[in-house]
């Protein structure tokens, strides 16, 4: 029952957010100034890869912002050290509706991103509340399905089976790359 309820409340958040009028805007990956990618942490391999790209963008002269769920059942055995990533412990920082604290995700959501890209490969209520809340040019995300809810993004790359992080940011530098500067 409180499942349910719960799911109430997250359809009608997520329908309020996405009824929102924004200004959708395309650049080329060399205009692009500021970064914001949405994950979940699970693994050094993973974050690594996240880390890395981070890393390359900004010797590029791009801001990168990372806002990263950390589920309850992980634990941490590496050290985060990109300075403009903020955790949300799924343990402590996120309600009974499952919505952040505002505290944890407030500097996130205050830049304006020319680039959102949501690196969750499932369904999940967490990356769609960031998604509908950041203000971002342009909204990328990632799908295995056939079908699905996909209205929250303005780009979506569509792959065969996991998200392959490596191969999904290189899709997205490479449909960037493409845009007429």
């Amino acid at each position: 029952m409180l499942d349910f309820l719960k799911n109430i409340h997250r359809n009608r958040l997520i329908k309020e957010l996405g009824s929102l009028p924004r200004e959708k805007k395309i650049e080329n990956i060399d205009q692009i100034k500021c970064i914001g990618i949405i994950c979940i942490i699970q693994d050094e391999q993973q974050w690594n890869i996240l880390h890395h790209f981070a890393k390359v963008m900004e010797t590029q002269g791009k801001e990168v912002h990372i806002v990263a769920l950390l589920q309850k059942d992980v634990e941490l055995e590496f050290v985060i050290t990109h300075q403009k990533t903020y955790l949300v412990r799924e343990k402590t920082d996120l309600n009974f509706w499952g919505l952040p604290s505002h505290e944890c995700i407030a500097r996130f959501l205050d830049e304006s991103f020319d680039v959102l890209i949501d690196t969750i490969d499932d369904e999940s209520f967490f990356s769609y509340y960031m998604v509908l809340k950041t203000n971002a040019n342009l909204k990328v995300g990632y799908t295995n399905k056939h079908e699905g809810n996909l209205e929250p993004y303005d780009l979506v790359i569509k792959g065969e089976g996991r998200l392959d992080l490596k191969s999904y940011f290189n899709n997205i530098i490479e449909y960037l790359s493409m845009i007429k500067k």
